[in-house]
């Protein structure tokens, strides 16, 4: 083999790893992948059910389907906008679907409030990496009675078991006909740490 074959050889390698990229960082691309947080699409949410979601197109946080987070129309399905998805937060945005129920739940209507979302405060929790806070930052008009933003904290309920979002509305959270709040609302004011 002459110098000017070996040569073209080596460049020749030398580049294709450059463009394909040694397989250590395949693997550690996989494995950030997989520690990646997840975050409840529902009530009851589980790793089995499909519950515990990375980017999930909607999220479920009242347990009677009055309100879900989602996108710009509650007929269509459309779904929330992540901008970012990493081991410390979620950004997304779409809109906060809201139902009334008036005259009922069944027969009442949905409106949308644009919102910007964000998922924080990661923790190991039954055995699952998740976000346990999720702040709404309503961008325009809001939800009456809602402040500006409004944060749901992610607990873990024993049974049925599952994780979910909650309180689910702010009146859990405002001390009514002799109720003590829910537990959990001393979080329902925080906010993310601003980076």
């Amino acid at each position: 083999m002459t110098f000017a074959r070996i040569y073209i050889c080596v460049v020749a390698t030398a580049l294709a790893a450059l463009l394909i990229g040694p397989v250590g960082v395949v693997a550690t691309d996989a494995s950030v992948r997989s520690a990646q947080p997840y975050a409840p699409a529902d009530l009851g949410a589980t790793p089995g059910n499909h519950g515990l979601q990375v980017e999930p197109e909607t999220i479920l946080y009242t347990g009677d389907g009055t309100g879900f987070l989602g996108g710009a129309s509650a007929h269509q399905h459309s779904r929330i906008h992540w901008t970012e998805w990493t081991a410390e937060v979620a950004l997304g945005t779409g809109f906060d679907q809201v139902n009334y129920c008036v005259p009922s739940c069944a027969t009442g209507r949905f409106r949308g409030y644009r919102a910007r979302i964000e998922l924080w405060r990661i923790r190991k929790s039954h055995g699952a990496l998740v976000f346990t806070r999720m702040t709404i930052f309503y961008l325009r008009a809001r939800p009456r009675g809602n402040p500006q933003h409004y944060t749901f904290t992610d607990i873990f309920v024993n049974r049925p078991g599952g994780f979910g979002w909650g309180p689910p509305s702010a009146g859990y959270c405002t001390p009514a006909r002799g109720l003590k709040p829910a537990v959990g609302c001393n979080n329902i004011h925080s906010l993310p740490r601003l980076r």
